[in-house]
């Protein structure tokens, strides 16, 4: 049964090892939260335009985490915004600015330990 907390919104690629752990943790929420794939910035961008009242929680890998951690919009990294192609999720949140919490992964480890520790950090907030 699904609770009434946050909806989880997954980032990252699911055919690119490293950057598919966030769809996966997502996965394994799915029987207690509302879980959200991401497949690009413009779905990313609707969703928090449109459900403004929603509390969410976004997870992504990060490269450079050794360990889970809860991280701030400002800590993502700017990019230059040349084309469309570098219109990414750093650039939708700085700009929307919504109310979230971002659950930053690292890009290997434990994927049940990983789990644990990504649902706990849920359940605190």
């Amino acid at each position: 049964m699904k609770n009434m907390g946050p909806k989880l919104l997954c980032l990252g690629n699911e055919f690119i090892k490293q950057d598919s752990l966030a769809k996966k943790i997502g996965d394994k929420l799915r029987n207690d939260f509302e879980v959200v794939d991401i497949k690009d910035s413009f779905q990313l961008m609707e969703i928090l335009k449109e459900d403004k009242n929603d509390e969410f929680v976004i997870l992504d890998v990060v490269e450079g985490l050794n360990k889970v951690r809860v991280l701030d919009i400002d800590d993502l990294q700017e990019n230059k915004l040349l084309t469309v192609h570098d219109f990414d999720a750093g650039i939708v949140l700085k700009l929307l600015k919504p109310k979230v919490n971002i659950i930053g992964m690292p890009m290997q480890g434990d994927e049940n330990q990983i789990f644990k520790e990504v649902k706990e950090i849920i359940n605190s907030f």
